[in-house]
């Protein structure tokens, strides 16, 4: 199958460019029919296929205080263990982006919407069968800070511990400011089902009146983005959320993309300015959750007309060109033995001079 190079252009000239590679690849030698592979339960009701979510009019609330005796655990916070009977229960341990946290022993424990008390309770529980009588665990919160992941348009996107308080600049100061090229006009604020729509030229020139960020959650996704995602012709902030694309891998612009009416998989390819040099086109993916399960479908390019119609929520992942990476791998193997021969071949004409002299 031909190699497909995209260059920079209009989106007329990447869609063209996309129909022609369709035709040159359609009489290419069949693979079998790719089905949808189930990756199991995500431990949770998926609600969101093919549906709306109604957009908070502002988000999180106020951090409990440190003299709360019995806080709510949340993403970021540190929490210190100890035990006078087993020192490896000894240490702090930080909950990571998800609720979990591990401990020791391997035990990797949810605390998604558990108080402090609660979590002891379970631990006792979960050590119990370590020890010959009750064991003693002593558990409190060292530092409340919560862990936010800023993506999209920013200079440093990545995960970024954050305390209450936080304002969004600052949140946006942390992973190196806005994109200088292509500025973000919306900030989407979400966890699990509840989304918070933010324009930013609101946010920075209403000053007290600006849409509320009363406090983070911990584990906030913070996209910064140019286009607004929800109903179409309706940029306010009411307007209910459409969860949209992602498209991500080999491809020049990953990112999420709206799905817009009557749009099929050529038009995602070419919001997102096509494929790579570098993308397997034998090797392309569509993720997707249904009532709690992931699902995911693959298929090869000279196939896509065979591919599933993208639906809201959709992750559209091309993968990389496994033969370029080992044509690479050779290559330098080549190089290194020839090295080493060259090597070996001096030396040996070395000897060989010294021994006649």
């Amino acid at each position: 199958m031909p190699k497909a190079k995209w260059n920079h252009g209009t989106p007329r000239i990447i869609r063209l460019g996309c129909l022609l590679m369709a035709s040159l690849t359609a009489c290419s030698t069949g693979r079998p029919q790719y089905v949808w592979n189930d990756l199991g339960a995500q431990g949770r009701r998926d609600t969101t296929q093919n549906q709306t979510t109604p957009t908070l009019q502002s988000w999180g609330a106020e951090a409990e205080g440190p003299n709360v005796q019995d806080p709510t655990i949340a993403p970021g916070f540190l929490l210190t263990m100890s035990s006078l009977t087993d020192g490896k229960l000894n240490g702090d341990f930080r909950v990571d982006f998800d609720g979990m946290v591990q401990l020791p022993y391997d035990f990797n424990v949810n605390t998604a919407g558990v108080t402090l008390s609660q979590l002891k309770k379970k631990l006792l529980a979960l050590y119990q069968p370590y020890f010959k009588t009750s064991p003693d665990i002593d558990l409190h919160v060292k530092e409340r800070r919560y862990w936010v992941d800023v993506r999209g348009l920013v200079q440093k996107p990545g995960r970024y511990l954050v305390d209450p308080n936080t304002s969004l600049d600052q949140v946006i100061g942390l992973a190196g400011g806005t994109d200088k090229e292509t500025p973000p006009e919306f900030a989407r604020i979400q966890k699990g089902q509840k989304v918070f729509m933010l324009d930013l030229n609101q946010y920075y020139g209403e000053g007290e009146n600006q849409p509320q960020i009363l406090g983070w959650l911990g584990g906030e996704l913070v996209f910064l983005q140019r286009e607004y995602s929800g109903a179409f012709g309706d940029r306010s902030a009411s307007a209910p959320y459409r969860l949209p694309i992602y498209v991500l891998g080999e491809v020049r612009k990953p990112g999420e993309y709206p799905l817009k009416p009557g749009s099929d998989l050529i038009d995602t390819l070419t919001q997102a300015n096509g494929f790579t040099e570098a993308a397997d086109l034998d090797h392309i993916e569509i993720i997707r959750r249904t009532n709690g399960r992931k699902r995911v479908y693959e298929f090869s390019w000279n196939q896509f007309q065979r591919a599933p119609s993208l639906v809201q929520g959709d992750v559209l992942f091309v993968h990389a060109e496994r033969q370029a990476k080992a044509e690479l791998k050779v290559q330098i193997a080549a190089i290194l033995v020839s090295i080493l021969t060259s090597a070996a071949i001096v030396y040996e004409l070395d000897r060989t001079n010294n021994l006649n002299r």
